[in-house]
């Protein structure tokens, strides 16, 4: 590639919506639109809902907006762009426009309203302009029935099912998909079983199949799936994803190798759970068997392939994907471009990992928790640590996964005191430590040779030491005389827990069990070990 900037790079490839894409696709909008009228204003919004531009959506219609009354054709359309990016204020503001322009009793309004609320979680406000409609229809209950179930309510979504008059297939479906998100894979069955024949389609039964995936019953998922009178291709995906899930590569490969036709889904299923699972090279392999098969990657295959290269420190690989995503055309969405970032940080060309995240426009915790990453696995712990400091000032939430990062290279860089004040800021973040970062400061105490305060840690911990935490402490214990781990494990509720595994390490105790009757020079005798210090 050139030596050019990734930024030349991407506006000489990307798709133009994707160069400021809201900004861009309303000059476009407002160029082709010659007279405001109310057709023409709902089109132009229609077409940003429908090439998933919400944010533009949004924007046309308050343009449009302060040069004149409300449009009513707009108003469902823009509601449901407020619903997709959970905007429940401005939601708010533009019902309260609806109000003021008489415009409340129109049922396609009335319905997204409903339909608002309910997906921005204020299910309260649906129901009461649920109940206050002079005239509903289906789509209204299903509506209010779907915003029940997504808020975890599924009492009320029974009740409302119930009283439904005229239960259209789409009513049936939103009951069984919403009992099955809810975890009561039971009820979900049983309402699928109770669908009317003539409404019970392809969308029902790979809704139940889905339900059974979910909630982890392939077993249930596969018999469902076999009675299927017809399939298509989003159910195959769903078998296939689900058996990767749950770690059974052959059964997932089994299904893939059952279908006649495939499309690009059904080849994403398998790149990606090959590269979720660690098997890059098979990830890699499918990637080029689907080239092969005439196949044009998109955003989720690339997101898949720089995760095996990331995976797999295949660098080289990993430019010649990029290189593809460049000349395909593709929008560089947040997927491909933290792809891009965690390929190069973990591959270990770090300048070029942090160039893509200095170019990105929006950054969520994915590509900072790349780059920290990146550096913590490949000795810059000071830098990991400046950049954890840059993400908190951006107002980026860190997670689990960023707090790990940063234990690691702390530990690893011998940061003890950034190590220990990094991990009680996981409660200002409201995160509870779980048995990994508490194994990283483990190995951060025992490698600055605090070894009784790593000792202390274990003690303490809300949860019980695993295989992992000991093995820390295993890695430290050559350093440690063994009077000592007697001493701290005799301290300790459960201690010859650890302290069996210290001495077989020390090859102390044969594989069997068996302890020598005699130590080498420095160690203990068995029969001390019998009593405590």
């Amino acid at each position: 590639m050139k030596a050019t900037t990734f930024a030349q790079d991407r506006t000489k490839y990307q798709k133009p919506e994707t160069q400021n894409e809201n900004h861009i696709h309303i000059t476009q909008t407002f160029s082709k639109v010659t007279k405001n009228t109310s057709a023409n204003w709902s089109y132009s919004i229609k077409d940003c809902i429908s090439q998933r531009k919400p944010k533009a959506a949004i924007l046309i219609y308050t343009r449009n907006r302060r040069s004149g009354s409300i449009v009513i054709g707009a108003v469902p359309l823009v509601l449901k762009a407020c619903a997709s990016l959970s905007l429940l204020g401005f939601g708010k503001v533009l019902h309260s426009e609806i109000v003021k322009s008489g415009i409340e009793c129109d049922v396609m309004v009335g319905t997204a309203l409903v339909d608002m609320y309910g997906k921005c979680q204020d299910i309260v406000s649906s129901r009461n302009v649920f109940d206050h409609m002079p005239e509903r229809n289906a789509v209204t209950w299903n509506a209010m029935i779907c915003g029940y179930m997504r808020n975890g309510d599924t009492k009320l979504a029974s009740i409302l099912f119930e009283n439904m008059a005229r239960k259209t297939s789409v009513t049936w479906n939103e009951m069984i998909d919403g009992y099955a998100k809810n975890g009561d894979i039971a009820m979900a069955r049983q309402v699928f079983e109770s669908v009317p024949e003539g409404l019970k389609n392809v969308g029902t039964w790979t809704i139940m199949v889905n339900g059974y995936v979910s909630n982890g019953d392939m077993k249930a998922a596969r018999e469902v799936f076999e009675k299927m009178p017809v399939r298509n291709f989003y159910v195959w995906s769903v078998m296939i994803t689900g058996y990767f899930k749950e770690g059974d590569v052959l059964k997932a490969r089994e299904i893939f190798d059952a279908m006649s036709m495939r499309n690009l889904v059904i080849w994403n299923s398998m790149i990606s759970g090959y590269a979720q699972s660690g098997m890059c090279k098979e990830a890699l392999d499918a990637f080029m068997r689907m080239r092969g098969d005439g196949f044009e990657p998109d955003e989720v295959t690339f997101a898949s392939v720089l995760s095996a290269c990331a995976q797999s420190g295949m660098l080289d690989v990993g430019k010649e994907i990029h290189e593809m995503i460049l000349q395909s055309r593709i929008e560089l969405n947040e997927f491909v471009l933290n792809g891009l970032v965690d390929m190069y940080a973990k591959c270990g060309d770090l300048g070029k990992a942090r160039l893509i995240f200095q170019e990105m426009p929006v950054k969520n915790s994915a590509p900072w928790n790349s780059l920290i990453t990146g550096f913590a696995i490949h000795g810059q712990c000071r830098d990991a640590i400046e950049v954890f400091s840059r993400m908190e000032s951006s107002g980026v939430k860190p997670d689990g996964v960023t707090f790990l990062s940063v234990l690691s290279a702390c530990a690893h860089g011998g940061f003890v005191d950034e190590g220990l004040e990094t991990f009680s800021k996981m409660e200002k973040y409201g995160l509870t430590a779980n048995i990994k970062h508490y194994g990283c400061l483990v190995d951060l105490l025992g490698r600055a040779g605090k070894l009784q305060d790593a000792f202390n840690l274990v003690k303490e911990m809300p949860m019980a030491p695993n295989d992992r935490v000991l093995g820390l402490c295993l890695g430290h214990v050559e350093f440690t005389p063994t009077h000592l781990w007697q001493r701290m494990c005799w301290n300790w509720q459960g201690g010859n827990i650890i302290l069996f595994p210290v001495l077989r390490h020390r090859k102390q105790i044969s594989n069997d069990g068996t302890p020598p009757t005699t130590m080498t020079a420095g160690l203990i005798v068995w029969s001390s070990l019998c009593s405590p210090v």
